[in-house]
């Protein structure tokens, strides 16, 4: 019989966490009996698409009291139908206690996604309590964080840093083509920079825009750029004002969430990350995946992807006169940017593939 591996998440969103679970299970599903429990959300329904066992349980967040009940008892449930060899508890520290509560001695393993904001600090530490007394393993998704939770005081026995991982997409130039219909998008006529994050302070997209608007024509002769960024957050309506401010709203487009995204990065020239925090970022493997040059900041794990000058380039946070300085140089070099283009996707194929991610996660359940 399979090993079965639980699944626990805090929320089912459409952010990085969840991208990463769903392909683990996906991935995996063929060698394990994979179950989930997670409350509902927005990301729910490619979950609730897979032919998994699966439990809901209320957001901590939202009921405290119903959410540990229900978290519990959907557990006994599950492990009922068949016993729970393993559970692999995804961002939120404070589930490994409830999952003890559970299921006693089974093993955990705990990944951190990663904390912004300014309380990230006391999360990285009440994750390094909570991993310490509850988790068996502990997975860091990027060496900068592997150095933080090893300062921070978690026991260094337990953890291992597997890199998230992308699937290469498979591209349908037809829907690529009706995506630039959409937003005015020629690839053929246009230079394109894009992004794809949630619009909230930690993505540093203030920073872009300003760095787009300090590229003006006689720095990039008569070429026609357009910034797209997919994504959506609490600073959607702040950004699009502050690009009426700047005076490049009608080049900028602000592509909301994106279903297929994938098909959308297709038609960037250049994928910018202008992030002031970050963990591994989804996103930047699947520009790679893509082979699209990177350029990004010197912040979290976006410097063990990018590779500066050999694929892209590292410039500091909340510079953006740094980065006008080196989206200027890509813009006006075609071959400076197939080489990052080629290199980049070489590094992605090394390190940050979703066959890589899924062989070492399974190598860690089997052991």
């Amino acid at each position: 019989m399979k090993k079965h591996i639980l699944f626990v998440l805090p929320y089912l969103n459409q952010g990085g966490t969840e991208k990463q679970a769903l392909s683990l299970i996906e991935g995996l599903r063929d060698r394990y009996t994979i179950s989930l429990i997670a409350p509902d959300g927005k990301g729910a329904p490619q979950f609730r698409a897979l032919p998994i066992t699966q439990r809901e349980f209320t957001r901590w967040d939202f009921n405290f009291f119903k959410g540990i009940s229900e978290l519990i008892k959907g557990i006994k449930e599950i492990h009922a139908e068949q016993a729970i060899d393993l559970v692999h508890v995804h961002g939120a520290h404070e589930l490994m206690a409830a999952v003890r509560l559970a299921l006693g001695k089974v093993p955990i393993i705990f990944t951190v996604h990663g904390y912004h904001g300014d309380s990230a600090e006391f999360s990285y530490r009440m994750s390094c309590w909570f991993s310490n007394r509850f988790a068996n393993q502990v997975i860091s998704v990027c060496e900068a964080e592997y150095k933080t939770l090893k300062e921070l005081g978690l026991d260094t026995r337990k953890l291992h840093l597997i890199y998230n991982g992308v699937s290469e997409p498979t591209l349908d130039s037809y829907k690529s083509n009706k995506i630039a219909e959409k937003f005015n998008l020629d690839p053929t006529s246009q230079i394109i920079l894009g992004t794809a994050a949630r619009l909230n302070e930690a993505k540093g997209l203030t920073y872009l825009l300003q760095a787009f608007a300090a590229i003006t024509p006689d720095k990039i002769g008569n070429k026609e750029l357009r910034l797209a960024i997919a994504g959506t957050g609490e600073l959607e309506t702040s950004l699009k004002q502050e690009a009426q401010d700047l005076g490049i709203s009608d080049r900028v487009i602000f592509a909301g969430y994106q279903d297929d995204l994938p098909n959308l990065m297709s038609l960037f020239d250049i994928f910018v990350l202008p992030s002031l925090q970050e963990a591994c970022s989804l996103a930047c493997a699947e520009a790679m995946s893509q082979a699209k040059p990177v350029v990004g900041t010197c912040v979290g794990g976006i410097a063990e992807q990018v590779s500066d000058r050999q694929t892209g380039f590292i410039v500091n946070p909340r510079d953006p006169d740094g980065l006008a300085a080196r989206l200027i140089e890509l813009i006006n070099d075609q071959n400076l940017r197939d080489r990052f283009a080629k290199d980049g996707y070489a590094r992605y194929r090394q390190l940050f593939s979703s066959e890589m991610m899924l062989d070492k996660t399974a190598q860690l359940y089997d052991s």
